[in-house]
């Protein structure tokens, strides 16, 4: 299957991302979910053309999973995307899900626990190679939000101040979690220009989950890095 690329109207873009293969035997130690297509459109529509964040830039998929934020970015115009994930079964559905739309030359795929390896130099180097010195690192991610592995969000967050210019990272809605992040985002050096709310229709994916469609409402981050902060904010 071959792209029809930009200019892409919404619905064709839902289309493509609702077309995608998603986890086969989710692990939920991983918190594996599948974000869903609209939610996808929304926020990366939101990326792109409200914020000009993806033109020109390298956009990292931290927690890539089967590859929808992956997809999305190219979608609409991303010249090279960075998927990232743990499980290894989880790439492989991606690496399926790019060869068939025939996007694989635009990803690099890195196989990652982000507790124990600093991907800071295999992302950086790559962006050297493909960009030139005036692009951005963009990281998109959906993290674990933390319910079976404490902590876990703050760890996808630590390493992208590492290596990104800016951040877009979702998480629960609460005011305790909203102050929460607030301190630790500016404990790591970033600053938060904007937390949108973005709702997820979680599908029923394992056996405790009761209802077969479950409204999330979430909070989505646009956070800049100070410590690279020679860029456009």
């Amino acid at each position: 299957m071959v792209i029809a690329m930009n200019p892409m109207k919404k619905s064709e873009f839902i289309n493509y991302i609702q077309g995608l293969k998603s986890f086969q035997n989710p692990k939920i130690a991983y918190e594996q979910y599948q974000t869903d297509a609209i939610a996808t459109a929304d926020l990366f529509f939101h990326i792109a053309f409200e914020l000009n964040d993806l033109s020109n830039n390298l956009i990292v998929d931290l927690g890539a999973g089967t590859g929808n934020f992956t997809v999305a970015a190219v979608l609409l115009g991303c010249p090279k995307v960075i998927s990232v994930d743990i499980d290894s079964n989880a790439l492989k559905i991606l690496k399926e899900n790019i060869l068939e739309l025939e996007i694989a030359d635009k990803i690099h795929i890195i196989q990652a626990n982000l507790r124990e390896k600093d991907i800071t130099n295999e992302i950086v180097d790559f962006k050297k190679e493909n960009f030139n010195e005036s692009s951005k690192i963009v990281v998109v991610s959906n993290p674990p939000f933390g319910v079976h592995t404490k902590g876990a969000d703050i760890v996808f967050l630590s390493q992208a101040f590492k290596f990104a210019d800016i951040i877009y990272s979702i998480h629960n809605s609460d005011e305790k979690t909203q102050e929460y992040l607030a301190k630790k985002i500016s404990k790591f050096g970033g600053i938060i220009t904007e937390r949108a709310t973005l709702y997820l229709m979680l599908k029923k994916t394992y056996k405790f989950h009761s209802k077969k469609i479950k409204r999330i409402k979430t909070d989505v981050y646009r956070i800049i890095n100070k410590k690279k902060s020679r860029f456009d904010k």
